[in-house]
């Protein structure tokens, strides 16, 4: 796109700005300014004029300079505009002051002022003022015009409050009370504050007048940039006022703005077309003169000056135009005489009869006026002596002498006709330059992948990572790299994304055009400030002369979603997994997807057909990497985050400990069980690929081998069969790369599938199931071997099928405890197991029903006759360890086996969130006579209400093991997901608990269900590994389920002897024998009696409905049956 920009533009650009300074030769102005004008640009100087203010970079910012004019070589810088206005009841107009070069006003931030001193020197440590604030109206004079004299000096003040200023001062010495301003000691200008009512600065205070800017001997760049308004610019064509119009009010027009020409300095070398300077015939053209050429610009030979056309002053007059016997010299063009010397083209002359100084002109540029002069340095006038005689220029006998004076381009209007020729100054024709274009364009901040015309990307590849440093950094890191779509994701790779900034936001006009600092999001120390471009209509960006080579790119922001994501670039797992989570890295090759890093019998890794499962030991916290995102940077990009990584140890866990990725003495990696040697590694992701053996694209990682000197990677030695994994340098262009897959291998058992009897919709609803043993086909039940029961304690039993009481059942209900509460609940689910279930409904409360009135404030409800709402429960005998009553009173009888902790039930009621077992007596009492504030109470009295009162909200949030929650641990996780029946593929031990040490989830050391000569107990935590009791050692026993029923719990339908009486529970009724003449009471699970009679005889069936029910009889303890 190619912008325009008057030289009359606020919005002109700095020389210093584009980078392309020009040496201008400035002249020292005049301090002749008597009135001020808002189309003008003055300089800003001393009384002397001598010493002016220029405005120049500082970092990413601008600052002033108080300079000797003449040291200056970019006149723009010294040029301001001035502005005026005029504020309410004010004593005098407020001045706004923008300079020319930059665009910026001389704008300031109070808040960077110190107060000012009057006993200290400023200096550089003091920080010079900046361009980067909101105070720019300043008061300096107290009108804008004066009556005869010129403006003289004055202070530039700023009020940022009521009472206080800020103002501009130098770096001169401190001179008490002084009047003068010390400008000779320091170029350096500061800000300060003050109270409004200081008037000395003791010679610091920077006083400043207008000054009509010196004149300017303009370079060839000077003129074909316009100025520094269009840098790429390589020609320019001149207007002027008045303007001459062929055939309208001139003749022959304007051949100075009428022709597009080409400006070029002289120098005895060889052709410089960069920087405008031609090589020419010293001993013709005179070098040390100066002058420069116009190269006529009409697409003829413009590519070539050598065959081109020039401007001069021609060696005819204008027709028709003598006034008081002066002839009025034309203006024309021709070609030059050219040569080569030593393999270089260059001018050697005009044409024959011309003089080589007709074609050299000089244009002196009037800043303030904005004006340009144009002489010739000279030509040939006619030799007016009567009788002259013939002489030879350049080879040509002509009666022409050379001028030496009327060099100055003018405008004759003695006629009609008016037209330009020379005369003497002043001239009464001024010049301007036409409007600047520019192709340059710039880029918002943001984060960006950047493509060239060939579809490849600007990146930092794995290969190039170790060129990410140091001055050469630009040069060798960054390079232009093919990305297969279906192979890689650029918005995932921070290396192939580039921060872009601006480098100069003052205004919005320079933050148009800025040049941009490229910065590689993973390596920051790959950077470079680059000036884009973009052509009218064109589709896309380039570089000239930079970035490669490139003419055409493709810039495009990131993703929000890579944008945000601050895990960007490398594995991060969730710390969550880790403890419990196994992966397998799966080799990215373009003709196998199946296939692993696995190990040799040797230890050796390679890649083939055998899997390892790596546990990923996180070895450091997430740490930043890559750019720094400071408050700066996210005030400039918005919802940038500060890309962190994880740095991983992987490992394998045996039954005689972990194995851990070394290197062997030949660069080959390896398992050891040394965990010093153990090698850790950055995942850093290379390719986004669907293979075929999934449903989706997923990434695929390359090991970073992060080594104390030096980084490699993990490597795939593909040349032979083995396909050993080796230690291969970064800078190999090759990079293997790993998909990081989750081995889903369940390791417990959740019955939640069609196998485990679930109903869809309500998988994890509560299931009976019984539990029988893989090898001896035993069934849990209730313990019938009197030689392992004890008074008052209920234990958990193992028999065969054969041998159990057909009246006894074998059914457990199978409640879910953790699996949506607990971390990793749905890793390792917990479930209660219990029997024997009632449930007590929850009653309402009820209002005061008797007839009175309730008085000040008391309601029906709040009445002492209302009855509160009572909550409901469900009790049940739960299967419980034992280890926690191993301190209790002969627990090496009742709770112990040997050495092994015994598991059994408790009596327990789960209400609310809270889980109470019941003892002390309360066990004895009915469901209806069971109240929570009692029992908490007489607990809390007892001393033993932590341990019988469970809080269940807070314990099941927990992954930890509890002695009232059960988990099933696979013995062959690998197979059970793929298992469609029930056999040893899904078959579990029954977990309890673990090494205090070890993990909460799949420890390796644990306590297990095993029996121990017939009794049912569990295993040592301490020495019983997983590995060994999944493989039968330590009599760990090995489950599967089947199906139960409620006809077949493990208390159903049993007949209950209590002394000579026995109750059996059968179709719709209860039978009770040997109670003649007895009460008994027959109650349901609510406590509301169903029955209540004496018996006649010695058998008697009494009616009752389906469902747990509670016999009482006389002078017996009661029982509970299910009614079927």
């Amino acid at each position: 796109m190619n912008k325009k920009f008057s030289t009359l533009a606020i919005a002109c650009m700095a020389s210093t700005l584009f980078s392309s300074t020009q040496a201008a030769t400035i002249s020292q102005g005049t301090r002749d300014v008597t009135k001020i004008e808002t189309n003008k640009f003055y300089q800003l100087g001393d009384a002397t004029a001598g010493k002016v203010l220029v405005m120049v970079p500082d970092g990413n910012g601008y600052t002033l300079k108080l300079k000797d004019v003449t040291a200056v070589t970019d006149v723009n810088s010294t040029l301001w505009s001035i502005q005026y206005s005029y504020s309410n009841n004010a004593t005098g107009p407020d001045f706004t002051f923008v300079n020319k070069g930059t665009g910026i006003p001389l704008m300031v931030n109070p808040g960077d002022a110190p107060l000012y001193d009057a006993t200290k020197t400023y200096a550089a440590a003091d920080g010079f003022v900046k361009m980067n604030g909101a105070a720019s109206s300043w008061k300096w004079k107290s009108s804008t015009e004066t009556q005869s004299s010129p403006f003289g000096t004055s202070g530039l003040i700023s009020y940022f409050a009521k009472d206080s200023v800020v103002t501009l001062v130098t770096g001169a010495t401190a001179t008490p009370n002084a009047t003068g301003n010390g400008y000779t000691s320091s170029e350096d200008v500061y800000l300060v504050k003050a109270h409004a009512s200081r008037d000395k600065w003791e010679g610091r205070h920077l006083r400043l007048a207008p000054i009509t800017a010196g004149a300017v001997t303009l370079s060839a760049k000077d003129l074909n940039t316009k100025l520094a308004t269009d840098p790429e610019g390589d020609s320019f064509k001149l207007g002027s006022t008045p303007e001459l119009k062929k055939g309208v009010n001139s003749t022959l027009g304007n051949q100075f703005t009428d022709n597009t020409f080409r400006a070029w300095d002289i120098q005895a070398a060889a052709t410089d077309e960069d920087n405008f300077k031609m090589y020419v015939e010293n001993g013709n053209f005179n070098v040390s003169e100066g002058g420069l050429l116009l190269q006529v610009i009409d697409d003829a030979n413009d590519a070539d000056p050598y065959k081109d056309t020039y401007l001069l002053a021609d060696t005819f007059y204008i027709d028709g135009l003598s006034v008081n016997n002066q002839d009025f010299v034309k203006f024309g063009t021709d070609k030059m005489i050219t040569d080569t010397w030593q393999g270089n083209k260059y001018i050697k002359n005009v044409q024959p009869g011309r003089l080589a100084a007709s074609s050299k002109f000089k244009f002196t540029y009037y800043p303030t006026q904005d004006s340009i002069a144009i002489e010739v340095l000279g030509y040939n006038k006619k030799n007016g002596s009567t009788g002259a005689t013939a002489t030879t220029v350049n080879g040509k006998a002509t009666l022409w002498d050379q001028s030496q004076s009327d060099k100055t381009v003018i405008l004759n209007k003695l006629t009609a006709s008016n037209e330009i020729t020379l005369g003497t100054s002043p001239a009464n024709v001024r010049f301007f330059l036409g409007e600047g274009t520019t192709n340059r364009t710039s880029e918002n901040n943001g984060v960006y992948v950047i493509k060239n015309d060939k579809d490849q990307y600007l990146a930092v590849p794995i290969y190039n990572t170790k060129k990410d440093n140091g001055v050469n950094a630009w040069a060798n890191a960054p390079k232009w790299v093919t990305v297969k779509a279906s192979e890689q994701e650029v918005m995932n790779m921070p290396a192939y994304q580039w921060v872009i900034l601006k480098d100069h936001e003052e205004t919005s006009e320079i933050a148009e055009l800025s040049t941009v600092t490229l910065i590689n999001r993973e390596f920051a120390g790959v950077k470079q400030s680059i000036q884009l471009r973009q052509e009218e209509g064109g589709a896309y960006k380039f570089v000239a002369g930079g970035l490669h080579n490139i003419d055409s790119l493709d810039i495009k922001p990131v993703t929000a979603a890579a944008l945000g994501n601050e895990k960007l670039g490398y594995l991060n797992l969730d710390n969550k997994v880790l403890d419990v989570m196994s992966y397998k890295f799966n080799y990215l090759h373009s003709y196998a997807d199946d296939k692993f890093i696995g190990m040799n019998g040797d230890s050796i890794l390679y890649v083939k057909d055998a899997e390892l499962s790596f546990f990923m030991n996180k070895e450091t916290a997430e740490v930043p990497y890559g750019i720094t995102v400071d408050n700066a940077l996210k005030a400039k990009i918005s919802g940038l985050k500060q890309l962190k990584r994880v740095m991983y140890t992987p490992y394998v866990k045996t039954s005689k400990g972990n194995l851990y990725i070394t290197l062997d003495s030949e660069g080959r990696y390896k398992m050891t069980s040394d965990e010093a040697k153990a090698k850790k590694f950055y995942l850093k992701e290379n390719n986004f690929y669907k293979a075929e053996s999934v449903e989706a694209a997923r990434p695929y990682y390359a090991f970073i081998n992060v080594a104390a000197t030096d980084s490699t990677k993990i490597g795939s030695a593909d040349e032979d069969l083995s396909v050993i994994l080796k230690d291969n340098v970064l800078e190999e262009t090759r990079t293997s790369a790993f998909a990081i897959v989750e081995n889903n291998a369940p390791l417990y058992r959740r019955f939640n599938t069609a196998l485990d009897g679930a109903v869809e919709g309500q998988e994890d609803a509560a299931k009976l199931l019984k539990f029988k043993e893989y090898y001896r086909g035993e069934y849990l039940m209730d313990e019938n071997n009197e030689k392992f029961k004890n008074e008052g304690v209920c234990y958990l039993g193992i028999e065969r099928e054969d041998k159990v009481n057909p009246k006894a059942g074998l059914s457990f209900v199978v409640d879910t405890a953790t699996i949506d509460n607990a971390p990793n609940g749905k890793i390792k689910p917990q479930y209660f197991i219990y029997v024997s279930q009632s449930e007590k409904i929850a009653e309402p409360a009820k209002p005061c029903e008797l007839d009175h009135e309730h008085l000040n404030g008391i309601t029906e409800w709040t009445c002492p006759h209302a009855i509160p709402a009572k909550p409901g429960f469900t009790r049940a005998k739960y299967l419980v360890s034992f280890a926690d009553s191993l301190k209790a009173k002969d627990a090496d009888k009742l709770y112990q086996f040997g050495d092994y902790t015994r598991v059994g039930f408790v009596d327990a009621m789960h209400i609310g969130d809270s889980l109470y077992v019941l003892t002390n007596g309360f066990e004895e009492l009915a469901n209806a006579d069971l109240d929570t504030a009692k029992i908490k109470a007489a607990y809390k009295a007892a001393k033993i209400d932590a341990d019988y009162i469970i809080d269940l909200k807070s314990e099941l949030k927990k992954d930890a093991h509890k002695n009232y929650t059960w988990s099933f641990r696979y013995i062959n996780p690998d197979k059970a997901a793929a298992a469609t029946v029930e056999n040893l593929d899904v078959a579990f031990l029954i977990e309890s608990d673990k090494e205090a040490s070890d993990l909460d989830v799949a420890p390796i050391n644990g306590a297990w269900l095993k029996s121990q000569n017939g009794c049912l107990v569990l295993s040592d935590s301490k020495s019983s590994t997983f590995e060994n009791a999944r493989t039968g050692g330590d009599n760990a026993l090995v489950f599967n389920i089947e199906i139960g029923s409620e006809d077949d719990m493990a208390t159903d339908n049993e007949t209950i002897a209590t002394s000579t009486v026995s109750v059996v529970a059968t179709n719709g009724a209860v039978i009770v024998k040997g109670a003649e003449g007895k009460k008994v009471v027959i109650s349901n699970v609510l406590g509301q009696t169903i029955a209540n009679t004496v018996i006649t005889s010695s058998e008697a069936t009494i009616a009752a409905p389906a469902g747990y029910v509670t016999v009482a009889v006389e002078g017996e303890a009661a029982v509970k049956a299910i009614v079927k």
